[in-house]
């Protein structure tokens, strides 16, 4: 007898905790970015700003329309003082303002690209190639 009504005690809670199991279950999880991993969160936790990356800078077409277009200048590399210039045949002398590269072709007739600077008479030098 004492057998019998432990068998249904037994009984009525299995048939009482099914419900919960089966919710437990069969739900569907969420899951996370990352997987199942586990997070530890803590109340000390804070938040950090994240820094601040600078994108460089595209141009717009505006800017792009500012921009003076590169002109091509053809003459002779000569040093004039202690700095570069080009010495083009109609004897017009321009500061060039890459005197590095400007030193790698005295004496050699080159073709400058770049954008001039009227005020000062100054080629910002793009490229400087030499021409036959």
């Amino acid at each position: 007898m004492i057998r019998k009504g432990l068998l249904a005690t037994v009984a009525l809670g299995a048939v009482m905790l099914a419900p919960i199991a089966w919710t437990q279950t069969n739900q569907p999880r969420a899951k996370s970015p990352k997987g199942n991993q586990l997070i530890d969160w803590t109340q000390n936790q804070q938040g950090r700003p994240v820094p601040e990356t600078q994108m460089p800078a595209t141009p717009t077409q505006d800017d792009v329309q500012k921009q003076p277009a590169a002109q091509a200048f053809t003459g002779m590399i000569m040093k004039s003082g202690d700095t570069y210039v080009l010495q083009t045949a109609d004897n017009v002398t321009y500061q060039l303002d890459d005197q590095e590269r400007a030193k790698q072709y005295e004496g050699k007739q080159v073709q400058v690209s770049g954008t001039l600077d009227k005020s000062a008479n100054l080629i910002k030098v793009r490229d400087i190639k030499q021409t036959a």
